[in-house]
C-alpha cells in the first residue's frame, strides 16, 4: 500500500497543478467536508484533514458500550480516556508531549474537531494518516460500526502537559460544540 502511495503521489500532484500534462483532470472521488468551502492549507481549520472509513485503524464493533466512564463524549465522538488523562501518568500515553488519545466516532458519523485558536501555535491532533499533525480534522466513520481512529495529540514547542480548546462540529452544523482537554494539567476549567 505504501509503495503504491508513493508511486501515485507524484502523478496525482501532477494533475492537479495547471499546465503539468495539458490533459483532462483527475475524474477520481475527492473527500469533502459538508457545507463548507476549503481554504486555507489541507489540516487548517478552513480545510481540515479528512480521515474515512478507510483511515480507520480498526472497525470498533466488538468494542464494549461506548463510551465508558473515563471517556469523554461530545456528540458522536468519544475521546478514550477524555477525562481520565487530567490526572493520568503521560508515560501510560506516550511522553515528551506525544500522546495517543484515540477517537471512536460512531457509525455512519461525521465530525470536524478543530484545535482552539489560543492553542493551534503549540499543539496538533497527531495521526499516522497526517505524519505532521494538524489543527483541524474531519472524521467519516464506516457505515454500520463505530470507527476506531489511533491517533494524539502532540505539543509542538516542548511542552509535556496542557489544556487544549477544541471545536467539536457534527456533520455540516453550524452548531461548534466547545471543550477543553486536559492533557495531564488537572483541573482547566470549561471550555
Amino acid at each position: 500500500m505504501r509503495r503504491r502511495l508513493l508511486v501515485m503521489a507524484p502523478i496525482l500532484a501532477c494533475l492537479t497543478l495547471a499546465g503539468c500534462s495539458g490533459g483532462a483532470a483527475s475524474s477520481a472521488p475527492h473527500h469533502a467536508v459538508p457545507t463548507t468551502r476549503a481554504s486555507g492549507p489541507p489540516g487548517s481549520p478552513g480545510h481540515p484533514q479528512v480521515f474515512s472509513c478507510g483511515e480507520e485503524s480498526f472497525l470498533a464493533g466488538s468494542m464494549p458500550p461506548m463510551p465508558e466512564p473515563g471517556d469523554l463524549a461530545v456528540g458522536p465522538l468519544i475521546i478514550i480516556s477524555g477525562k481520565m488523562v487530567a490526572t493520568a501518568d503521560p508515560a501510560g500515553f506516550g511522553g515528551h508531549g506525544d500522546y495517543k488519545i484515540p477517537f471512536v466516532v460512531t457509525g455512519g458519523s461525521t465530525v470536524t474537531v478543530t484545535i482552539g485558536a489560543p492553542a493551534r501555535g503549540h499543539v496538533v491532533i497527531d495521526n499516522p494518516y497526517a505524519p505532521h499533525g494538524v489543527t483541524a480534522a474531519t472524521y467519516h466513520s464506516c457505515t454500520h460500526a463505530y470507527g476506531f481512529y489511533a491517533q494524539g495529540f502532540a505539543f509542538t514547542d516542548g511542552r509535556i502537559r496542557g489544556c487544549v480548546p477544541l471545536e467539536v462540529r457534527v456533520g455540516g452544523q453550524a452548531r461548534v460544540q466547545r471543550v477543553t482537554l486536559s492533557l495531564f494539567a488537572g483541573s482547566c476549567g470549561a471550555g
